[in-house]
């Protein structure tokens, strides 16, 4: 690291070497804590999700996992899909979500296509979703039901999206691995 000249402010005497030097410290800390332009222009990362019917745990980890990155500052991109597409949000499923700022019907339910793992960078099945011949790269997640049991299902959500996003914050460029199962 160069030495970069800092001139006192106004009015004031020079600062002492000592003083100059952390100054000097500082300012190479604040500039290691700022984005790098490689991080800065790295396309934010795809996540797909997939479950079997697409309505309830890839839908919800879809829309959990974005807002957390939204209030992280982290850029990624969420997507949901299902093997077999139905609809399985009671309504007092739907009203636990709502009242937790989640909405799994806010995008339409897709069925799941082979070609949708050409887009994504880190692909999660749920479940047996994970038995699908074209998913056996995938990462699998294990939640409990989340009309059974939504506190549980809820929680083991959360700290998996908190560990990728974690994953993510520590390698912001890298293209994630599919698979570690």
């Amino acid at each position: 690291m160069f030495p970069i000249p800092i001139p006192p402010p106004a009015g004031r005497q020079t600062a002492s070497p000592q003083t100059a030097t952390r100054r000097r410290v500082a300012l190479g800390l604040l500039a290691l804590a700022v984005p790098t332009r490689a991080a800065a222009s790295c396309p934010a990362p795809t996540v797909l999700f997939i479950c079997p019917a697409g309505t309830v745990k890839s839908a919800i980890a879809r829309e959990t996992l974005a807002q957390r990155a939204a209030r992280a500052g982290a850029p990624v991109r969420a997507m949901s899909r299902g093997v077999h597409p139905e609809d399985h949000v009671s309504p007092a499923l739907a009203a636990s979500l709502l009242a937790d700022g989640i909405d799994p019907r806010r995008e339409p339910v897709r069925a799941f296509a082979a070609s949708d793992l050409a887009t994504a960078d880190i692909v999660i099945a749920f479940d047996e979703a994970a038995d699908a011949p074209s998913l056996s790269a995938a990462r699998v997640w294990r939640t409990p039901s989340w009309n059974s049991d939504y506190t549980g299902a809820r929680r083991a959500l959360a700290g998996q999206i908190d560990d990728l996003l974690e994953e993510l914050r520590r390698a912001p460029c890298a293209v994630a691995p599919k698979s570690p199962r």
